[in-house]
This record gives C-alpha cells, sequence and structure tokens, in this order.
C-alpha cells in the first residue's frame, strides 16, 4: 500500500504569502483521501537542528529557527518555523522508507529547491531534498539522483551539491533546460531519455512541481495531459527496475476568486495517482514473483 508520510505538524494554518505551500499538505492529503484509493498516512519524527546543519551554514539553521532570520517566505514567523523541522522530517522519512523497501513513498512537501547553503528564497527554507539524499547516502545508497520538474531552476540544489561536494548526486532540473523554453511538447518526447541516464541509482527523489502547468501565474508550459504523462515517463521505467521512488509535491500556485487552490489540488492529485498506481505495480509484481 502506498505511504504517505503526513503529520498536521509540517501544516501551517496562516502564513503571509502569495505562496500556498505552508498550509498545502493538509489539504493535499485531505484531498487524496476523497479519491477512494487506500493509502496508509505514516508517523514520523521531525528532523534536529544538527541535522539541518548538515547541508545548510548552522548561523543560517539557528537564525531562521530562533526567528531572527526570514524563512524562505520572507517573513519570520513562528508557526512557519516550528513546521520546518516536520516538513523536512517528512521528506527523510519517506525516503529512508522508499529506500528500504524498494517502494513509492510520498511526502506531501513543498519550499526546498531554492533554498541555498546560506540562505534560503523563493518560497523554500531548508532543502530537504538535499537533506534526503544524504541520508539515503548514510543509509547505503552510493549513488541517489533528483528529478526536479518544478517548473523553476534548482539553484539552491545546486549550489549546495557544489558546496559541499556531494558527488554521489545526480541532478536534473527541469527550469534549467533550455529545450523546455522553445517547445515543451519536443521537451517531453525527450524526457524518456533524460530519465534513462538515471537508471544506475540507487534511489530516485522526485520533485513533482505543478507550477509547470501552462496556467500556472509563476509558471507555463505544460497542459494537463502533459503533466500527467510527465509523471507516467518519470515513474513507469523505475519500477520495472525496482529503483526506489520518493516523491515531493513541490510548486503550484493556481488560486481561485477566493483565494481556494483547486486546479493545484487537482494537479497534485495525478501526482498521487501515478505514485498509487505504480506501488499497485510493484506489488503485484513482486506476488507474481513470490509465487
Amino acid at each position: 500500500m502506498l505511504k504517505v508520510f503526513y503529520s498536521k505538524n509540517q501544516s501551517v494554518g496562516a502564513n503571509a504569502s502569495f505562496s500556498p505551500s505552508a498550509g498545502k499538505p493538509e489539504h493535499v492529503v485531505k484531498s487524496w483521501k476523497e479519491r477512494r484509493q487506500a493509502f496508509e498516512i505514516c508517523e514520523f519524527e521531525p528532523v534536529t537542528r544538527e541535522d539541518l546543519k548538515l547541508i545548510h551554514e548552522p548561523s543560517y539553521v539557528d537564525g531562521v529557527l530562533d526567528l531572527t532570520r526570514s524563512n524562505g517566505f520572507g517573513n519570520k514567523s513562528p508557526e512557519v518555523a516550528a513546521a520546518l523541522p516536520w516538513v523536512a522530517g517528512s521528506m527523510v522519512a519517506a525516503t529512508l522508507t522508499a529506500l528500504k523497501n524498494k517502494t513509492v513513498t510520498i511526502s506531501p512537501t513543498s519550499g526546498a529547491h531554492h533554498a541555498h547553503y546560506r540562505n534560503g528564497g523563493g518560497f523554500c527554507t531548508f532543502n530537504f531534498l538535499i537533506l534526503a539524499a544524504l541520508k539515503a547516502h548514510e543509509e547505503g545508497a552510493k549513488k541517489v539522483g533528483i528529478i526536479d520538474l518544478d517548473c523553476h531552476y534548482g539553484d539552491g540544489t545546486q549550489d549546495i551539491i557544489n558546496t559541499l561536494k556531494l558527488d554521489f548526486i545526480q541532478h536534473y532540473t527541469f527550469g534549467g533546460d533550455p529545450l523546455i523554453h522553445k517547445d515543451p511538447a519536443l521537451w517531453l518526447k525527450k524526457l524518456p531519455d533524460v530519465v534513462s541516464t538515471f537508471s544506475d541509482c540507487d534511489l530516485i527523489i522526485y520533485n513533482a512541481g505543478v507550477d509547470s502547468h501552462v496556467d500556472d501565474p509563476l509558471g507555463g508550459y505544460l497542459t494537463t495531459e502533459q503533466i500527467q504523462e510527465r509523471d507516467s515517463i518519470v515513474l513507469n521505467p523505475m519500477r520495472k527496475k525496482f529503483i526506489p521512488i520518493v516523491m515531493s509535491l513541490a510548486g503550484g500556485y493556481q488560486k481561485d476568486a477566493s483565494g481556494n487552490i483547486p486546479k493545484v489540488l487537482e494537479l497534485h492529485g495525478f501526482v498521487f495517482n501515478a505514485a498509487w498506481f505504480a506501488e499497485k505495480m510493484n506489488n503485484e509484481e513482486e506476488e507474481l514473483v513470490y509465487e
């Protein structure tokens, strides 16, 4: 059964920001429960300051958590600060579970890839993608792939990889691929070739942003159908090879007239659906091998 690592502690009820990401986990998980596709909500522990200092400058970590430095949303909200260790904890727990069980898991989290070693920004505070990769490496993953299909360039992720010389991480970022700006349809046709370069990884971290949707105010390239195809292209080859995959939500900023995010929830529902069927396929194939 698909495992989703969610705690109410990782979701913030109110946050002064254009981005809905801080409060999105609660709404996303609620919408998934309405899909009538069984999944398991798993408990986990928050990460520690020491964990965060493995990938960020210690003074930056302390500053954000002590409310003396702005977080990635550009404020010093105590609610956001309290949630951040839980956000990262969700991603780490989902990653280690996927690695251990060679399965697909989801961490309903956003706000990582613009977080640099020394600072945050772009609605991102702590780079839990890198922290999860590092923890997986410590648990035996010799090579970790980060496939980042959020609309924007994962500059923070690349900065930390370069700063800490994390040569065990292979990183692809949608926002850094010039082809997407020229021909989104051609980019989608070439995506299988990109994914195939990750086939020797021991774990895939898939940052499945939906701000790449054509109607997103901060993005805009792929149609709804292309996003669905995108997720299948990433997931299906890896599951056939039994490569563990952990999925994170990343960006999505479409709002209706009331400020709600029904389109974002719909798009994240497609991400959930792709993971659910990939895990179902995985379980069925394991049963055939066992028999």
